[in-house]
Parts: C-alpha cells; sequence; structure tokens
C-alpha cells in the first residue's frame, strides 16, 4: 500500500468493521469509558440480591437528583443494555447480570492499573479496529502503516491478504491514519512516524499488554 492524500471522510468510520460480539464488545468498553459506571460494577460486586436505585444514589458522590436522573437515563440503561447489570425500572431495583457477564468484568476492571486513566483506555478499546490496531502493536512492537492496515483487514474478515479486496484495505489504511493512529497516540500508547510512516507501540503501550489481553477476554473476545 502507499500513503494517500488527506481527503478521505473520517465520518465514513463509523460503519460497522466487526462481527455483533465485537460490537457488543464497543458497547463494553464504552459503558466501562465511564467512571460512574465502573463505580456501579463496584457497588454491585457483593449484592446478589440486588440494590434499591435509593442505596445506590447514598452511594455515589454528587447531587442526589442529579445522580439519580443519570443513573435512570445513562448508566444504568447502558449497563443493561451489554449484559452487566439487571435494572428493573419500575420497581427501581438493580442486580448484577449473570455470572458470566459481569463477574469476569468487574474482576478485569478492578485488577486493571494501566498507566493512562482509565477512561481513556477504555476510550481506546471501545472501537473493535483500534482494539485490533492495538493489540497488532503490542504483538509485532512496531509495523509500518501500510503493514498495519494489511495486519487489521486480515484480523477483521479471517482470510488472506490476496482474498481481500483492496478497496477494502485501503478503507482500513484510512481509518487508521484519520482515526484510530492519532487516538492511539493522544492517548500515549503509540507513537507515529509520519515521514517514514511508521507505527510503534510507545512503553506505556507496551505496558498494557497483559491487561489488554486480561479485559479482551474478560468481555468475550
Amino acid at each position: 500500500m502507499t500513503t494517500t492524500d488527506s481527503t478521505f471522510d473520517a465520518g465514513s468510520d463509523a460503519r460497522l468493521h466487526g462481527s455483533g460480539c465485537e460490537s457488543r464488545s464497543d458497547a463494553v468498553f464504552d459503558a466501562l469509558a465511564s467512571d460512574r459506571c465502573r463505580q456501579l460494577l463496584d457497588c454491585l460486586a457483593d449484592a446478589e440480591d440486588g440494590l434499591s436505585v435509593d442505596a445506590l444514589v447514598s452511594r455515589l458522590p454528587g447531587d442526589d437528583g442529579r445522580v439519580r436522573a443519570r443513573l435512570h437515563h445513562t448508566y444504568l440503561p447502558k449497563l443493561a443494555d451489554v449484559g452487566l447489570v439487571a435494572y428493573d425500572a419500575d420497581r427501581e431495583l438493580v442486580r448484577p447480570g449473570p455470572d458470566a457477564a459481569f463477574e469476569p468484568v468487574r474482576a478485569a476492571v478492578a485488577a486493571a492499573d494501566p498507566p493512562v486513566e482509565l477512561d481513556v483506555l477504555f476510550g481506546v478499546l471501545s472501537d473493535a479496529r483500534r482494539r485490533r490496531a492495538l493489540r497488532t502493536l503490542l504483538a509485532h512492537g512496531d509495523l509500518s502503516l501500510p503493514d498495519l492496515a494489511d495486519e487489521v483487514a486480515v484480523a477483521e474478515r479471517g482470510r488472506s491478504l490476496p482474498e481481500i479486496d483492496p478497496d477494502a484495505v485501503l478503507d482500513v489504511y484510512l481509518s487508521l491514519y484519520h482515526t484510530h493512529v492519532p487516538k492511539l497516540t493522544s492517548a500515549g500508547l503509540a507513537s507515529y512516524d509520519q515521514e517514514g510512516d511508521l507505527v510503534a507501540a510507545t512503553d506505556a503501550g507496551r505496558a498494557l499488554e497483559a491487561t489488554v489481553r486480561r479485559l479482551c477476554e474478560a468481555v468475550g473476545e
């Protein structure tokens, strides 16, 4: 592959790149990018019979009215949509989701001690293509951006490179160039040498290898 100009519309990256499993993983990591959602998992860790919304409000910092509204409209629906909690809005009762969904994620989050803020880490992991790019860099250390695009395209489609439409590989390259590599570099997990078109995992990125693996396993990837 060769570098192209920057007229690509980064909004085209919004289309779905992965399987249904990857889409759920995107949603799980997006929810975990909220400190309040992570706090809710901690609150429910030892609450097999669940907790009332009132009990949760009392455990979370902030104005009670605002906390209650955000729980009802944002945090609990996000966690319920991915199966991490069961939320009975009529009874205002919240329970941990099924053990297979709740406990591995809660434990992996509790054990995470990354060199970047958790909000940043989970924001990075909230896109399947970006996760693949990061995990590929962690496996290889550094790659040219075209080679990284090739590796990601192969991983996404489960086919050898000659079997993949070159336009599809180009789409991967452009989304990496315009969206995902900049987000990785902004998070301090990768560096990009534009002159050499080379992407490399940083020390902080390499320090995350075990954490990223555990988190991805916990959400089912």
